[in-house]
């Protein structure tokens, strides 16, 4: 069997678990992929299998629904929906710009990448003075932690890739390509852009409620960020990555 590109596992995880949305099957798919990466099962091979398994439940339902009344307008299949609401998901974040660090790198990924650059471009400048007058950026470390990671995960740097794609690179480089650990990295590096966005957005939330005597233009550049950050948290669907307290 042809072997599925990064790309392709990409695609086709997110459109199993976006079928599963219906099903009370979820949670059991994500217990079985992640015993797949451990166990470094061929992630193409399972794919295929879970992608099988999901048509059936699909045809299925479909075959259920095609009971009703003759006359009755043709509803939308649960296969239509699911093919609709991945070119939805996919149209929200397609408004940022796609960062090309490798040929064969998640839609995803660089999506977020671009995402992340027009953060540190288009808003970090005004964040940066209004974090430094907060307490936030008063403390001794504070700021430069946030900054550092900031950078880290979305400054391209020399090299075009910034440090936290630094292992997704290497292993898409590499051949054979360790899917399972494309995939990883993959992961995490949308869980630590996660994770940042919601520190950062509680962070403005902190300051703009305690905001009141900011000058008018810092006023307007602190809702500007918190507009942009609550957006991509939406558009990438990652309300539920929180860092645990």
């Amino acid at each position: 069997m042809e072997k599925l590109t990064p790309e392709e596992i990409s695609r086709a995880v997110a459109k199993i678990r976006t079928r599963y949305d219906d099903y009370v099957y979820r949670f059991a798919f994500e217990d079985r992929y992640l015993q797949a990466l451990k166990s470094r099962t061929d992630i193409s091979t399972f794919l295929m299998a879970e992608i099988s398994a999901v048509e059936e439940l699909v045809s299925r339902e479909e075959e259920r629904l095609a009971g009703g009344s003759p006359g009755e307008e043709r509803r939308e299949s649960i296969s239509e929906r699911v093919d609709r609401i991945v070119q939805e998901n996919l149209q929200k974040i397609r408004k940022y710009p796609d960062i090309l660090i490798h040929p064969n790198a998640g839609e995803e990924v660089r999506r977020l990448l671009g995402a992340f650059k027009g953060l540190i471009e288009d808003h970090w400048p005004h964040l940066a003075a209004i974090l430094r007058d907060s307490s936030y950026g008063r403390s001794s470390t504070g700021l430069v932690q946030l900054e550092s990671q900031m950078r880290y995960l979305g400054d391209p740097g020399r090299d075009g890739v910034p440090s936290g794609l630094s292992r997704y690179l290497y292993h898409l480089n590499r051949f054979p390509r360790d899917y399972a650990a494309i995939d990883r990295e993959e992961k995490e590096y949308i869980l630590e852009c996660a994770f940042l966005l919601h520190d950062l957005s509680e962070i403005l939330e902190r300051i703009r409620q305690n905001g009141a005597s900011l000058p008018s233009g810092r006023q307007e550049g602190l809702e500007a960020a918190r507009g942009y950050v609550s957006g991509v948290i939406r558009d990438f669907r990652v309300r539920e990555l929180k860092r645990r307290k």
